[in-house]
């Protein structure tokens, strides 16, 4: 989702498009050097951010199913140009997610309880990967989920969290030294609705000097999803 560069063929230019997705989803920030030791104040800032996370996963539980727009501003560093793309998303927990993409190029991604699925327009093909055959994206895809069903307390144990405002609740999560994206993102912002039943927009500051913003719109809660949303082909045919 950071531009979905690379729109070839092979397991090579799907593990990008993943790699891609799990930063966006996984809300990770900032350096070593910004992990100082802990006073009383920060103290009691955990409390407080404790309070908050717990908070939003009871909201978060409630939430079977959702649909919602995005729109995703990429601006590059080295470019004086922005991408901007717009799409769908799609969630019916436990297990299923559809990220779809239609201006200015068309891509899908459904995944499912043990496998991924994507197609896009260039190649016109789909491309299906196991995840009980490939650890290592079973993992990724694991915190993915974790994402979307609220459950942050879990992601505290591979990244420490920012509170920046209560309320409106705004976080900012920063990986732990062995982490997967700990080499390319420098800061992630995450703001949520008022409500606090779902995520309002998320930034995202690469260490390459880029910047992404994904902001959701038009978003629904707890209404039926259309079975086809998870049969790709069909889709996008």
């Amino acid at each position: 989702m950071l531009g979905f560069g690379g729109w070839g063929t092979g397991k090579g230019k799907l593990m990008i498009k993943l790699s891609q997705i799990f930063i966006v989803l996984l809300i990770i920030l900032m350096s070593i050097s910004a992990i100082a030791q802990e006073t009383d104040t920060e103290a009691k800032n955990k409390i407080g951010l404790d309070k908050v996370l717990s908070r939003l996963e009871n909201k978060m539980s409630g939430i079977k199913t959702l649909k919602t727009g995005f729109v995703q501003e990429k601006e590059l560093a080295v470019f004086n140009n922005k991408i901007v793309l717009k799409g769908t998303v799609y969630i019916e927990k436990p297990y299923r997610l559809a990220w779809l993409v239609n201006k200015p190029l068309k891509y899908s991604m459904v995944m499912s309880e043990d496998t991924i699925s994507q197609w896009d327009e260039d190649t016109n093909k789909v491309q299906k990967i196991s995840l009980s055959k490939n650890p290592a994206f079973e993992a990724v895809i694991g915190q993915m989920r974790e994402w979307f069903s609220g459950t942050y307390t879990q992601l505290m144990k591979e990244y420490n969290v920012i509170l920046l405002s209560d309320k409106p609740v705004s976080l900012k999560f920063v990986p732990k030294p062995a982490s997967f994206a700990a080499n390319v993102i420098k800061s992630v912002t995450v703001d949520f609705r008022k409500d606090e039943q779902y995520i309002n927009k998320i930034l995202i500051e690469e260490k390459s000097g880029d910047t992404t913003s994904l902001l959701f719109v038009d978003t629904h809660l707890n209404i039926p999803i259309d079975p086809a949303v998870w049969r790709v082909a069909q889709i996008v045919r």
